[in-house]
C-alpha cells in the first residue's frame, strides 16, 4: 500500500497447504521440507503460474500499475533454467515481466553471492523487478547490497517492534528507509499491523507498507472484492 495516498501498488501470492486431514499446514513447517527433497522449484514455478493467470482479474480490479510478488528461493536462483522458465510462464500469460516482482532474502541471496548476482542481473535485463525481501534480518553486507540491481527494499517487521515506544528504534528504522531512497529504490515496511504505525510513518510520503492494517493474506476471489 502506499503510505501517501493508500491505494494497493502490488499484491503478494503466498502459497497455504489447505491438509483435508491436518488443515491448514503453515509455510514454516512444509517449505524447508520441500527445499530439503529438492521440489521448491517446482513449487516456485507453480506460484508463479497461478499468479500471472490470475494477475488479469487483479489488474481489472486495481488498475493497470498493479504489480504481483512471488517469492523466490535460493534453488531457485541456482537454477539454470529459471530466467527461461519464468519468462515462458508471463508470456503464456500476457503478462508483463515488469508488473513482476520477484522477491529475494537476504540469506537466500548470500548462500552464493556471484551465482545470485549473475541471476538477478539476467532476470533484471528479461525486465522483472527484483526486491530485497526481509532486509535486516540476514547478515548480508552494505557492500553486497548495492552489488545487486535491485528495484525494491523490503524492510523486515522486526524494525517495527516497540518503534513508537523507542527513540533509538525509530532513529535505526530512519536510517534503513534513507538507505533504501539513497540507492534509489522503492522502500516497503513490512509488519504494518495497527493505525498508530501507519499514522506514524506518513512522515515518509515516498513509502510502502505491507501488514495486517490494510489486509490479511486472502483467496484471490475474495481480494477482488474488497475494498480498494
Amino acid at each position: 500500500m502506499s503510505i501517501r495516498d493508500g491505494k494497493v501498488r502490488s499484491t503478494e501470492a503466498l502459497i497455504r497447504w489447505q491438509h483435508p486431514e491436518f488443515g491448514r499446514i503453515p509455510p514454516d513447517h512444509w517449505i524447508p521440507l520441500a527445499e530439503q527433497v529438492g521440489i521448491i522449484h517446482s513449487v516456485t514455478l507453480w506460484v508463479l503460474d497461478q499468479a500471472c493467470q490470475d494477475f488479469t482479474a487483479l489488474r481489472q480490479r486495481y488498475g493497470d500499475s498493479i504489480g504481483v510478488a512471488v517469492n523466490i528461493s535460493a534453488k531457485d536462483v541456482a537454477h539454470p533454467l529459471f530466467h527461461e522458465e519464468a519468462g515462458a510462464i508471463t508470456r503464456r500469460y500476457g503478462v508483463s515481466p515488469d508488473q513482476v516482482i520477484l522477491e529475494i532474502t537476504e540469506t537466500a541471496a548470500m548462500a552464493d553471492p556471484e551465482v545470485a548476482r549473475r541471476a538477478i542481473r539476467t532476470l533484471s535485463s528479461m525486465g522483472f523487478r527484483i526486491a530485497l525481501d526481509d532486509f535486516g534480518s540476514g547478515h548480508s553486507s552494505l557492500g553486497n547490497l548495492a552489488s545487486f540491481p535491485l528495484d525494491e527494499l523490503k524492510i523486515d517487521r522486526s524494525f517495527l517492534q516497540d518503534v513508537l515506544l523507542y527513540p533509538v528504534r525509530q532513529k535505526i528504522l530512519r536510517a534503513a528507509l534513507e538507505l533504501g531512497e539513497a540507492l534509489d529504490l522503492d522502500v516497503v515496511v513490512e509488519g504494518v499491523e495497527d493505525e498508530a504505525i501507519a499514522l506514524w510513518l506518513q512522515q515518509f510520503p515516498g513509502l510502502h507498507g505491507q501488514g495486517y492494517y490494510w489486509a490479511r493474506p486472502e483467496r484471490v476471489r475474495a481480494a477482488l472484492v474488497s475494498p480498494r
